[in-house]
């Protein structure tokens, strides 16, 4: 679905019904009644039917939905701002509500048990089982009754074990750490940003709306913490906590464009407030150990290769900055220390390391002409190659995480790069196997306009990326002991990027195509547990 259809069947919403809910006179329904009705689809309650529930969101708060854009360059935040979540007493199902105006959302506080009429109200089912009901207005609200943090089910799960019925609810995941132990809550680049307090002075155009950092547990399931631009608390300067512990949140599911689309899974999580986030901030509390890691923190402009430092690289290999390993580019070209969006805090002074959100120095941009990221005689991709090992070592869990991004926040350097790409690992340099079957998107970061691409101008696309996407993949365990591992991170098709608004994935690598590309990579890392 594009961003455009979204919203307007978003529009028509209030308009169009699928079906009517027969007259029910003062009936009170409980969830699981109500999503049984929802099953059939679209519906509009036609009489005065009732439901109780248990209020999770918090009113007002800026992390409740995602806010689309309404074109490229202003968002609508009428998504977030009339929002509110309720679950069953037991807390067992969820509904995520709509209203009509902002004052009526916050009508209902936090832990308060609520009883609303849904006549005039429409309900609405989504993939996976998500339930939700719009149209809701104050009248609705027939009873309040204030409660406390004690009144709400406690859920503790693992990401392994949530289902479709948690979507919705108030779940506290266990055993949870950031993958990428650098940068804030939400690594963006600043002045695409919803304008906030937080971000004054950086020139945040409204232009995007909300993140994703990636989560995972030790037994290497992951999941995605969202965070919209408006949260206060996204990027205090602090960082992020460096070992495991809980977050609780809402469990969602958002689909995002700009992340790659589909690109979370089943399952994501919105914590209300950075005290839902109660890991441990010592590395020593983390469920892994490093085998090797690039992240590019130091602020040098200059690379450690096996042939001394250099601030332009080729052929030579890149050492890890953490543990041993070397890393090295098979896609042409040159690499240099580029920008990342993993500044801890908001800068505005060029004194600083960086500005807007960014680390002047922090990732590896590789520089090369478009058909270099295509080998054209074994008819398959071009990229990196990670080399390590793991000799001595066992245990359970081997991952390998990237965070990437395509682009240099201009329009003539975000197009004709590879869209699909791929994880392959080796232990001979020869034969190389695929990590799963899902190709990993690569998004360009965001632009505003510029007139010197073939003369046209280019508004900033529904597809651009806010920042660095974050990625990571379970590597078989029969890789432990080995003197000599490489991984392969690479183009998985020859789709290549367009300036399309809308869908971008529609040019195509050819022997011919010398578009100047840029590719960054702004951490690497093989952990193990």
């Amino acid at each position: 679905m594009t961003i455009r259809v979204f919203i307007l069947r978003a529009a028509m919403l209030l308009t169009a019904f699928a079906a009517v809910i027969p007259s029910a006179a003062q009936r009170t329904v409980s969830f699981a009644e109500l999503r049984e009705m929802i099953d059939g689809g679209l519906k509009r309650v036609g009489e005065d039917m009732f439901i109780e529930g248990v209020v999770i969101s918090d009113a007002g708060n800026p992390n409740l939905d995602l806010n689309y854009p309404r074109y490229y360059s202003a968002v609508n935040t009428a998504n977030n701002d009339r929002r509110a979540y309720i679950e069953s007493p037991d807390g067992r199902y969820g509904f995520r509500l709509g209203f009509d105006k902002t004052k009526s959302a916050a009508m209902l506080p936090r832990y308060a048990t609520v009883r609303l009429n849904l006549k005039g109200a429409v309900l609405e089912r989504l993939g996976p089982k998500r339930y939700s009901i719009y149209s809701l207005t104050a009248a609705g609200i027939v009873d309040v009754r204030k409660g406390t943090a004690s009144d709400l089910p406690v859920k503790m799960r693992a990401i392994s074990e949530l289902t479709d019925d948690d979507v919705y609810t108030f779940v506290t995941l266990k055993d949870c750490e950031f993958v990428f132990k650098d940068g804030s809550y939400c690594n963006i680049y600043e002045t695409y940003a919803l304008s906030t307090e937080l971000n004054k002075g950086t020139g945040a155009n409204n232009a995007m709306d909300g993140w994703a950092t990636l989560l995972c547990d030790s037994h290497a399931s992951t999941v995605y913490m969202l965070v919209n631009s408006r949260c206060q608390w996204r990027r205090n300067g602090n960082g992020v906590p460096k070992g495991a512990g809980t977050i609780g949140g809402i469990i969602v599911y958002t689909h995002m464009p700009r992340y790659g689309g589909n690109v979370f899974g089943r399952y994501e999580i919105r914590p209300l407030d950075q005290y839902d986030i109660r890991m441990e901030w010592d590395e020593g509390g983390s469920n892994y150990r490093t085998v090797a890691e690039w992240n590019w923190n130091d602020g040098r402009a200059e690379f450690a290769t096996d042939k001394g430092n250099l601030k332009t690289v080729r052929t030579e290999r890149i050492k890890a900055d953490v543990g041993t390993g070397m890393l090295s580019s098979k896609a042409g070209g040159t690499a240099v220390r580029s920008r990342d969006m993993n500044n801890p805090a908001v800068e505005t002074s060029a004194s600083g390391r960086g500005i807007k959100g960014c680390l002047n120095y922090g990732a590896m941009g590789i520089r090369t002409e478009a058909f270099n990221w295509w080998n054209w005689e074994e008819d398959r991709g071009n990229g990196i190659e990670v080399e390590f090992s793991t000799e001595g070592i066992s245990g359970e869990n081997l991952i390998f995480a990237f965070t990437f991004s395509a682009g240099d926040i201009v329009a003539d350097t975000s197009y004709d790069y590879p869209v699909y790409w791929r994880v392959d690992w080796s232990v001979d340099g020869k034969t190389f196997n695929r990590v799963g079957s899902q190709d990993i998107v690569l998004r360009s970061l965001p632009w505003w306009w510029r007139n010197n691409v073939a003369g046209k101008n280019y508004e900033t696309s529904f597809e651009a990326g806010f920042g660095f996407t974050e990625h990571m993949v379970s590597l078989p365990r029969e890789l432990f002991g080995r003197k000599q591992v490489i991984v392969r991170i690479s183009p998985a098709r020859r789709n290549a990027a367009t300036l399309a608004m809308e869908q971008s994935d529609k040019g195509a690598l050819r022997p011919n195509l010398k578009t100047r590309t840029y590719v960054n990579f702004g951490a690497i890392a093989v952990r193990y547990n």
